[in-house]
């Protein structure tokens, strides 16, 4: 018996071996047999039946995996869209930071002054790539 490593297939193809495994229980087989023929361990096979027999075909539906898109937001989208009002509307020095162009540092400390959030420096950047705002690069001036 060769057993694969089921969550490398896309979610159809492991509902369809889900669904191939409670129709050969229902035909009589053993887990240790359905196990051999599905490829997978037959404690496996056991979780699945007995999901199935709890909560009918949609127990063994895939769910998505990972954690929920969002779930680990530091900021509310309120306080998001506050922060980026505040960036596009107005320069560091009319909010009264020290700054005179918005860096990395100069949202950071807006945000802890908005929110009262302290944010690490890339959490405040993977903010600011979400919110579609780009590194700048001051243009070269030539000496003469």
């Amino acid at each position: 018996m060769i057993i694969d490593d089921a969550r490398s297939l896309p979610a159809a193809a492991q509902e369809e071996k889900r669904k191939q495994a409670v129709r050969l229980r229902k035909q009589g087989y053993s887990y240790h047999e359905i196990a051999d023929k599905v490829g997978v361990h037959n404690l496996t096979v056991g979780k699945w039946i007995r999901a199935y027999e709890a909560h009918g075909f949609s127990g063994i539906k895939s769910k998505p995996r990972g954690r929920e898109p969002g779930s680990g937001q530091r900021l509310t989208l309120t306080q998001e869209n506050r922060i980026r009002l505040l960036i596009t509307d107005n320069s560091p020095d009319q909010l009264k930071l020290e700054y005179a162009l918005w860096t990395r540092k100069a949202v950071q400390q807006l945000i802890a002054q908005e929110t009262g959030e302290q944010l690490a420096i890339r959490t405040v950047g993977n903010y600011l790539a979400a919110w579609g705002f780009t590194p700048q690069r001051p243009a070269k001036t030539s000496r003469l």
